[in-house]
């Protein structure tokens, strides 16, 4: 039962999965896949990050499948017990732990060959980037396998034996909360997710002709998970803050104005309540140990979110990435107000579908 935030070794099962699936053969020789990356609008109840219930969180959160993906190749090899990993791929010890943990639910005693091009990826900028390359390692697994395990239950597989890595340190992994979003990204169909409760997806609908431009900034320099980790430890007050005042009016807001307007193909309710709470209820600043500037850039983007009303504009998790989501004739004009914020701007589209099997054998 782990209630803290120590680090822990890679392959470490906390929450095993009920039903085994013992003695699994493979169903394939090699499998190739695409899996897409996530933004992460809102938690629901953000004081829920603040405690560590054996690695199962329960904030909930609403986020959106994006086109930058990685492609990940595994490859069955019956003469050997190992696994292993190209010498290109960035991350070792979370392909490594995503693979102990296929392993560990699976009973597979042959080797693997794990092939990953994560070259694009944006580490700790608030897009998932550790949680979807064990997301996506971990499906690609489950697929040579003929898919024994169902997504909902791989996805929360996944979630509640999170880790990510520590630099220099290869063995061990920080116990960063995770939620759900990045495995449902690519697990679910649809671009827009909402996951409540342990990692349940109760919403996911595909949102068409939409712009996407995230927004970095150009001074920020990445940091190592176990520093930022004990930053927002120390955060968790402001966090909770947040949860205990306005936790009610969001779930409230969500259930009868956010999930209907979804179903009714309305972003304007849901984007006006990621909104509120990225901007109005503190949850920028909370999230400003990552970056100081975040606090700056949002009350600059006030004005122009009033004016130009996109579908969506939010921080990504807890940043310093930013996001708009726009009408296609409002692309330019956003690239123009995140770039005079010294931003880095990186456009993409909503990813409405599953992860893409690319090869099979």
């Amino acid at each position: 039962m782990k209630d803290d935030f120590s680090s822990y070794p890679v392959g470490t099962v906390f929450n095993p999965i009920k039903n085994q699936f013992k003695e699994s053969t493979p169903q394939h020789r090699e499998v190739s896949i695409e899996f897409p990356s996530r933004l992460n609008a809102m938690a629901i109840d953000p004081s829920k990050i603040a405690t560590n219930e054996n690695m199962v969180f329960t904030p909930g959160e609403v986020v959106f499948a994006i086109a930058i993906t990685k492609k990940i190749q595994v490859t069955v090899v019956q003469s050997s017990s190992k696994i292993a990993i190209n010498a290109t791929a960035k991350r070792k010890s979370l392909i490594l732990h995503a693979a102990l943990l296929m392993k560990a639910a699976l009973g597979f005693e042959n080797g693997l060959m794990i092939d990953v091009d994560n070259s694009d990826e944006l580490k700790h900028c608030g897009l998932g980037s550790s949680s979807s390359l064990i997301a996506g390692v971990a499906a690609a697994i489950n697929e040579v396998y003929g898919n024994p395990i169902p997504h909902n239950v791989l996805l929360k597989y996944i979630a509640q034996n999170h880790g990510e890595e520590i630099d220099n340190d290869d063995e061990q992994l920080m116990p960063v909360q995770c939620i759900g979003g990045s495995a449902s990204s690519g697990l679910y169909e649809g671009s827009a997710l909402i996951l409540t409760g342990e990692n349940t997806v109760i919403v996911n609908k595909k949102i068409d002709n939409k712009a996407v431009l995230i927004g970095i900034p150009n001074d920020f320099i990445p940091r190592d998970s176990e520093e930022l980790l004990e930053d927002e430890i120390k955060n968790f007050n402001k966090f909770i803050a947040t949860g205990v005042k306005y936790g009610k009016e969001i779930a409230y807001d969500m259930l009868h104005k956010a999930i209907p307007g979804l179903y009714n193909n309305d972003l304007s309710a849901l984007g006006d309540l990621i909104f509120r709470y990225r901007f109005d209820m503190g949850s920028i600043d909370n999230c400003s140990f990552v970056f100081p500037r975040m606090n700056s850039i949002a009350n600059n983007l006030r004005q122009p979110y009033s004016v130009h009303k996109p579908d969506v504009l939010a921080l990504s998790s807890v940043g310093p990435a930013f996001f708009v989501i726009c009408e296609q004739k409002d692309e330019s004009t956003w690239a123009t107000i995140f770039e005079n914020e010294n931003m880095k701007v990186l456009p993409t589209k909503l990813y409405n579908t599953k992860y893409k099997v690319l090869h099979t054998e």
